[in-house]
């Protein structure tokens, strides 16, 4: 699996802040990463007082307070527009489902918050796990003093191409497993996303950092803030420049920042998701999806991926209009996308 220091076994082909603005209203989202690291301040406190309670339970209590907060956050202010788009992606993931023998989840801003329909999506992150370990890779050269320009290899192999390898630098180059799960953890909170990097580690299947477990929720929350995250202008350049091999769902719609993953999952199911920016300059929406097809196949996957997003299409330009829209924009300095 992928993809931890030491690991050598791949199911992905090995080949295989900035000046965003804010939109879409006031928005919760966009005070959320100083909610959560302030629940996480006072929740640290109250439990270093309390010398009863046990780490593992004071770990389970800090990240049910962030899901709590980002759940809050993320809840839909436009109860009508929220409906009526829910209505619609769960009629896409209804006819994607029954046309491929598939397992269908998505998620999208709308309504000034996050919606979904069909599966939850609470599974691997496989590649799409390499957005944050770019940024973070970014972030920590720029503490540094150093000029990012010296990740740009990696940057573009892991990003456009999805190499393990390089993505494997990446993170190599945060320390060890521990203070780079920590690194990725900090970014996920700078967008207000509670996904839990540092707390995967602990789980029994996990073989590397693919093996975090990200919802398709939580990746429409990191997508809607990422634009005004620093390393931004890096990051997002080269997720505008996937390869056409892998360009087979959101990377056929316009302006697509986007990364996918794919892999074997434990029960024998074959995942294949994706997440990103979709839509015009200064109209781009955040969207995530997952399709885990019947037949456990990389190509029925990717055929159902296509369809699925020409069935989105309509619907990310509707929300490019109002409502929908990332509060965080490309900025205009990011090289245009493919």
């Amino acid at each position: 699996m992928l993809y931890g220091r030491g690991v050598a076994s791949w199911n992905e082909d090995g080949t295989d802040g900035t000046d965003g603005q804010g939109r879409g209203g006031t928005g919760g989202l966009w005070t959320l990463g100083a909610i959560l690291l302030l629940i996480l301040s006072v929740t640290v406190f109250v439990t270093a007082l309390n010398s009863g309670s046990s780490s593992e339970s004071s770990a389970d209590r800090e990240q049910s307070a962030l899901e709590s907060a980002a759940a809050e956050a993320s809840r839909p202010t436009a109860q009508e527009q929220a409906e009526d788009t829910t209505r619609r992606i769960e009629a896409v993931v209804n006819d994607i489902s029954g046309r491929f023998d598939a397992r269908v989840g998505i998620s999208l801003r709308a309504g000034g918050g996050v919606v979904h329909a069909g599966e939850s999506g609470d599974l691997h992150a496989w590649s799409t796990a390499k957005v944050p370990i770019a940024y973070a890779a970014v972030q920590n050269a720029l503490d540094a003093g150093e000029d990012p320009a010296v990740l740009a290899d990696d940057l573009t192999s892991a990003l456009t191409q999805s190499d393990n390898d390089a993505a494997l630098r990446l993170w190599e180059s945060l320390g060890t497993d521990e203070q780079s799960s920590a690194a990725v953890d900090g970014v996920f909170r700078q967008a207000g996303d509670p996904t839990d990097a540092e707390g995967d580690r602990n789980r029994e299947d996990y073989e590397g950092f693919g093996d975090i477990h990200w919802t398709l929720d939580n990746q429409v929350i990191f997508a809607n803030r990422m634009a005004c995250l620093p390393g931004a202008e890096q990051v997002l350049d080269q997720m505008g420049h996937v390869v056409d091999e892998h360009r087979d769902g959101l990377g056929q719609l316009p302006g697509a920042r986007f990364k996918g993953g794919w892999g074997d999952e434990n029960d024998g199911t074959y995942l294949f998701r994706e997440f990103g920016l979709v839509g015009e300059a200064d109209h781009q929406v955040p969207v995530a999806f997952t399709i885990v097809p019947g037949d456990a196949t990389d190509g029925t996957a990717r055929e159902a991926s296509a369809a699925l997003a020409e069935a989105l299409a309509p619907v990310i330009t509707d929300l490019g209009a109002e409502g929908g829209v990332a509060e965080c924009q490309v900025p205009a300095s990011v090289p245009p996308s493919v």
